[in-house]
C-alpha cells in the first residue's frame, strides 16, 4: 500500500470516531430532562376559600363567587382567629375609601386576623350575573394588591339587606376567635358621627384590644 492511501484511510477512521463520541447540539442526557421540566413547571392557583366556588385569579390576587351563608360557614372554620367581613360596593364612595385599610389590617396581623371583602355589586338582575363584574373588580383588587379573601356576592343586594337587617353599606362584621359575632360596624345610628366609622379610628383599635385578651382555654 502506498503512503497516500494509508494517510487517507487513517483520516477517515478518525473522523468516524469523532462523529460517534461528540454529542450533537440537539441531544440531551437523561439527567438533563427533569431539570428542564422543573424550569417550566406550571404555577398552580391557590385553592378557593369557599369549596367549589368559581374563582378568578390575576397577578397573585384572587376572587371567588359565593353567597352570604357560605361566607358564614367559612368564618366558623377560622376558630382561633379574628375574622373581619367587610361589605362594600364599587358605587359606595366611603367603602372605596376604606378598602385599602382592610388590606393593611391583613398585613398587620397575617397570622391572627382573616380579612374578607364581600362585594355587593350584584342586584339580582338576570342580565348582569355576579361574574359580569369580574373585570372591573379584578382591576380594583389588583390595583390595591388585595391579597385577602375577596368574595363576589351571589346573593342579590336587597335580599341580603333584608336577611341581615342592614340598612346600607359600608358595614364591617368582626368575629371573635370563638367564631361568634363580636361587633357590627355600620353608620345606621350615626354612632361614629356624620363621617361614619373608619378602620384607623374604630375597627383597628377595636381589634387591637381583642387580640390583647388572653385566649380562652380549650376544652
Amino acid at each position: 500500500m502506498s503512503f497516500k492511501p494509508l494517510v487517507f484511510a487513517l483520516s477517515l477512521a478518525l473522523l468516524s470516531a469523532c462523529s460517534q463520541e461528540t454529542p450533537t447540539a440537539d441531544s440531551t442526557t437523561p439527567e438533563e430532562t427533569p431539570a428542564a421540566e422543573t424550569a417550566v413547571a406550571k404555577t398552580e392557583s391557590p385553592a378557593p376559600a369557599i369549596p367549589g366556588a368559581q374563582t378568578f385569579s390575576e397577578n397573585g390576587v384572587t376572587a371567588e363567587i359565593a353567597n352570604w351563608d357560605q361566607v358564614q360557614e367559612f368564618v366558623q372554620k377560622q376558630k382561633g382567629k379574628v375574622v373581619v367581613v367587610d361589605l362594600w360596593s364599587t358605587w359606595c364612595e366611603p367603602c372605596i375609601a376604606e378598602f385599602p385599610h382592610l388590606v393593611e389590617l391583613q398585613k398587620k396581623y397575617p397570622e391572627k386576623v382573616v380579612c374578607v371583602s364581600y362585594n355587593m355589586n350584584y342586584d339580582g338582575s338576570k342580565d348582569s350575573p355576579p361574574e359580569s363584574n369580574k373585570e372591573e373588580l379584578m382591576e380594583f383588587y389588583t390595583k390595591h394588591n388585595a391579597e385577602i379573601i375577596n368574595i363576589i356576592s351571589s346573593t342579590p343586594d336587597m335580599v341580603l339587606y333584608e336577611k341581615i337587617e342592614l340598612a346600607s353599606i359600608p358595614a364591617a362584621y368582626v368575629y371573635g376567635p370563638d367564631g361568634k359575632l363580636a361587633k357590627r360596624f355600620d353608620n345606621e345610628k350615626q354612632e361614629y358621627g356624620k363621617e361614619g366609622f373608619t378602620y384607623d379610628k374604630h375597627i383597628i383599635p377595636y381589634i387591637d384590644e381583642m387580640l390583647k385578651q388572653p385566649a380562652e382555654p380549650k376544652e
